[in-house]
């Protein structure tokens, strides 16, 4: 089963579903969850500096991420869509949680590996000391 439509910049797993968010949704995610009782529109987040789109938006919402209302104060014309006003759901505050995560695990793995690689290195340092010692003492 596929994931369906993603972010521009989505990082997928290897079952090819999102593993982590791209920078402007999870954006538009923690600028909702700051505000969890209020709704805003788009252009309502995009004057509070968040790049946000009716496209990421909906793919919110088609994840269960973000509620959608239909904003009935809003003038419109027939034949525009209507505006629509987000916010967060319990989807949204679960996903956050999970990107928080997969960056923490993220990080040390970045910092196991560091380790690892400096302990390589000691253990070849170490590796030729005892070659340079094995060779000096067979020279005297």
């Amino acid at each position: 089963m596929g994931c369906g439509w993603l972010p521009v910049h989505a990082i997928l797993g290897q079952e090819g579903c999102v593993k982590m968010l791209d920078e402007k949704t999870l954006k538009v995610l923690e600028f909702l969850n700051e505000h969890p009782d209020e709704q805003f529109s788009i252009y309502q987040m995009n004057q509070h500096g968040i790049e946000a789109s009716f496209e990421t938006l909906d793919w919110l919402h088609n994840r269960d991420m973000v509620f959608r209302y239909e904003d009935e104060e809003m003038f419109s014309f027939p034949y525009e869509d209507p505006e629509y006003l987000y916010q967060i759901n319990a989807g949204g505050r679960s996903e956050l949680r999970r990107q928080q995560h997969f960056e923490e695990t993220e990080e040390r793995a970045q910092r196991a590996e560091l380790r690892a690689q400096k302990a390589e290195t000691r253990a070849r340092i170490s590796l030729v000391i005892s070659i340079i010692a094995v060779i000096v003492a067979w020279l005297k």
